[in-house]
């Protein structure tokens, strides 16, 4: 049908199967991988406040994402970490100043990733989810216009 394919992890052989279907029924579609590193995102003016009261429900996540993959099945979010100081440790799920996500933008350029915001999740408050989309239009859009 040439629809958009958008799959869950970086998957370079599904996108080269989509592209050989498309060719073959002549439908044109476009595929939005994730990077083969996707880091998702939670915009927060403190960190370590973030990571102390939020930390559970990005595990929570985590562990969920994790109980329904293999060495088969994978999805961009994959984690091993038992505990929320483990989670952090690894880097999948990050914390970040609005500063630290300019710099995250710029450094993946205009061909790169791109970020991934992950602003609610695993029970997250919502007010939380709200706070961390605001610092992201507030203070990091603005500065990635120039």
């Amino acid at each position: 049908l040439g629809l958009p394919l958008f799959p869950s992890a970086h998957l370079p052989e599904l996108e080269a199967y989509y592209k050989e279907r498309c060719a073959e029924y002549g439908t044109e579609g476009w595929v939005l991988m994730p990077a083969a590193e996707t880091p998702l995102l939670h915009i927060a003016e403190d960190v370590d406040r973030a990571w102390a009261e939020h930390g559970a429900h990005l595990l929570h996540e985590a562990r969920t994402y994790a109980s329904w993959q293999s060495s088969d099945i994978r999805s961009a979010v994959r984690s091993a970490a038992e505990d929320v100081e483990g989670l952090r440790g690894e880097g999948v799920y990050r914390i970040v100043t609005p500063e630290e996500c300019v710099a995250l933008a710029r450094e993946s350029g205009d061909d790169g990733p791109g970020l991934v915001l992950h602003p609610l999740c695993g029970g997250m408050p919502v007010e939380e989810g709200w706070r961390s989309l605001r610092l992201f239009a507030e203070q990091v859009l603005p500065r990635l216009k120039d």
